[in-house]
């Protein structure tokens, strides 16, 4: 049976499509208490909003203006301040008390060489991002890394540096991580690999995981395996073929059978809930998304849902989110899916949901937990 959901959960789906306002009483309270840091985690376009927690244990990234001028607009949604400066989402007829995800003191700080720390990683919510390769050897048009970014590879000690800072962050400490970034160009595939077998060497005691696309002679899983890898995500992004074809095609020509083959053989490698793919929601008919749905599952996946979100930089930069209800019947009926086949959709860590279309799981034997301290809010 499908989930009824509150009011906080059909917010986040409604921010996810408009963005929201802040007003100045709330800004103030949040220049305060982030010393004038950036609010939010801006790292890439689904992470180019502020991180909230609402009610029911939702979690958002809600894009501003600041950041998405191109569809955050007259939003009649907006973060206000109530009370002893308590923070509230309005929208009229939804709202929801709110707690403000606080961004770490080195966002914004440079190493000793004066290299901003953000060269190498990001922290959104409890999680540090660490992108070895910049920019992109694929160029697919919804994604703003291959348009903002010129081709390079990045010091290995440098990033190791960077990740031991984010762990250790006194405002925010990122408590586990995901290796990702540009795919490599073929002949930086050795360089990638020694970064993995790096990082999952130096911080056996954090979970890692890595996202990227199947490139040949890249992702041994079995080496990953032994080396201590928490999960892998290989996504599809898109599942339609015609779309695919236009807006990723050196995805396209990788191949989808390329991508549902290696889930299946890292499923069969790591075990059951450790293979990850994740599909966008708002550049395809939602039936060939569910599809994809229905062949992540099929091969020992476990399938993410992430709204797109229309990123300045990129060529797809006018075109506008999926309307709420879109993105509200395709996760009911993802999630419908998903139980069906005894499974739930990713990702597990709740936090970690906030760009995604993901909530808590009603069911008790599949519920998402906290699987590390709560993130420091305000």
């Amino acid at each position: 049976m499908s989930r009824i959901l509150t009011d906080a959960q059909r917010l986040k789906f409604r921010l996810l499509e408009r963005g929201l306002t802040i007003s100045p009483e709330a800004s103030l309270v949040l220049r305060d208490a982030t010393d004038d840091r950036q609010l939010t985690p801006a790292d890439y376009a689904s992470t180019s909003g502020i991180i909230l927690r609402l009610e029911d244990d939702v979690w958002v990234n809600a894009p501003i203006a600041e950041y998405n001028p191109n569809f955050v607009g007259d939003t009649p949604f907006t973060l206000k301040v109530v009370g002893e400066e308590g923070l509230l989402v309005d929208g009229g007829d939804l709202s929801s008390v709110a707690q403000f995800w606080l961004p770490p003191r080195y966002h914004g700080e440079a190493d000793t060489a004066g290299t901003p720390f953000n060269r190498f990683v990001f922290t959104h919510a409890d999680r540090v991002r660490l992108a070895p390769v910049q920019g992109c050897a694929m160029a697919c048009k919804f994604c703003n890394v291959p348009y903002q970014d010129r081709y390079d590879t990045k010091p290995i000690e440098s990033m190791l540096a960077a990740v031991r800072v984010a762990l250790d962050d006194p405002i925010q400490p990122a408590r586990h991580m995901l290796i990702s970034g540009g795919t490599p160009r073929m002949e930086d595939v050795p360089y990638l690999r020694e970064v993995y077998r790096r990082v999952l060497v130096a911080f056996p005691d954090i979970d890692i995981d890595i996202m990227m696309a199947p490139v040949e002679g890249l992702l041994d899983v079995q080496e990953l395996a032994d080396l201590g890898i928490h999960e892998l995500s290989i996504n599809l992004e898109i599942f339609s073929p015609r779309t695919a074809r236009s807006l990723m095609p050196q995805k396209f020509r990788q191949g989808i059978d390329t991508y549902l083959g290696f889930i299946e053989q890292a499923a069969t490698v790591l075990g059951p809930g450790r293979v990850r793919s994740m599909l966008m929601v708002g550049l395809e008919p939602s039936e060939d998304t569910l599809e994809g749905v229905r062949a992540i599952i099929d091969n020992g996946g476990v399938p993410v849902l992430s709204p797109f979100r229309p990123d300045p930089s990129t060529p797809l930069h006018d075109r506008k989110p999926a309307l709420f209800g879109e993105l509200e019947a395709v996760f009911l009926r993802a999630e419908r899916i998903a139980d069906q086949a005894g499974t739930i959709l990713g990702p597990t860590c709740l936090p970690c949901t906030h760009n995604t279309l993901t909530l808590k799981s009603t069911d008790s034997y599949q519920a998402a937990v906290y699987l590390h301290p709560l993130p420091a809010m305000v």
